[in-house]
């Protein structure tokens, strides 16, 4: 039957109602989810790359300091939800931002792991993190190690290795070339030092001294001992005593 002008409207059965913005429930229980609903709904990064620096603060002040993210794997979650464009400048610049904060505000796991993480999640590109860490850590001294954590996850597997990071098109070549572009942006002598430290690290993980593992070539430890003299000034002969890997 049809309705008749002034005939009141049907009530709506109770439960019924569409609700909006869901995510906004969660904010106590699970502030990871909010957050990503939130970010989802946001314009955080515009098409030339600047970033809404307000919005941002907030974001990683949940992520960070609140400590919604609770192990570095959740902030593939987080860079999901932002949905940036692959190609252009807007994810080096929120990953600076990133960066740039939790140098100064430690998040949960470590900012090295969570960079491993975006890198092995297949959510940025290796030239995306360099970009990012040559403007926020040039001339710095690295002294939580977050370079050596990053490196130290990537590693390549070997063929014979029982750890490192396995993906195909990655090897040796390839984490070499972050290797010497993101230690070559720090200051010299803590990129010096921290090189240093990550081959001392990858001795040990393996068990076995660099020069009689596999993938160290004679030319790789050339190439190595070549970058720590020019980061440390030295001269190739002074390496033996600076450090306990081995070189030669």
């Amino acid at each position: 039957m049809a309705k008749r002008k002034g005939d009141a409207e049907p009530e709506k059965p109770e439960g019924k109602a569409q609700r909006v913005n869901t995510w906004t429930d969660f904010s106590s229980s699970d502030p990871l989810y909010a957050l990503k609903g939130e970010v989802a709904t946001a314009s955080l990064v515009d098409d030339a790359g600047a970033v809404d620096d307000v919005k941002m603060a907030q974001y990683l002040e949940v992520l960070v300091v609140q400590k919604a993210a609770q192990k570095p794997k959740d902030w593939l979650e987080f860079w999901q939800a932002l949905e940036l464009p692959v190609q252009g400048p807007q994810q080096a610049a929120v990953l600076g931002s990133i960066i740039h904060f939790c140098l100064d505000h430690a998040p949960v796991g470590g900012l090295g792991p969570i960079l491993a993480e975006l890198i092995k999640g297949h959510r940025v590109k290796t030239k995306v993190v360099e970009d990012a860490l040559e403007a926020t850590m040039v001339g710095r001294e690295d002294s939580e190690g977050v370079l050596r954590e990053m490196l130290i996850r990537i590693f390549p597997k070997g063929p014979q290795s029982e750890w490192g990071w396995s993906r195909t098109g990655w090897s040796w070549q390839e984490w070499w070339k972050i290797v010497q572009k993101t230690m070559s942006v720090l200051h010299p002598t803590s990129g010096f030092v921290e090189l240093g430290l990550l081959l001392e690290r990858l001795e040990a993980e393996a068990q076995l001294p660099l020069v009689e593992q596999p993938t160290w070539t004679q030319p790789r430890l050339k190439k190595a001992r070549e970058l720590l003299c020019e980061l440390g000034g030295l001269e190739d002969w002074e390496l033996d005593s600076c450090f306990n890997a081995r070189l030669r």
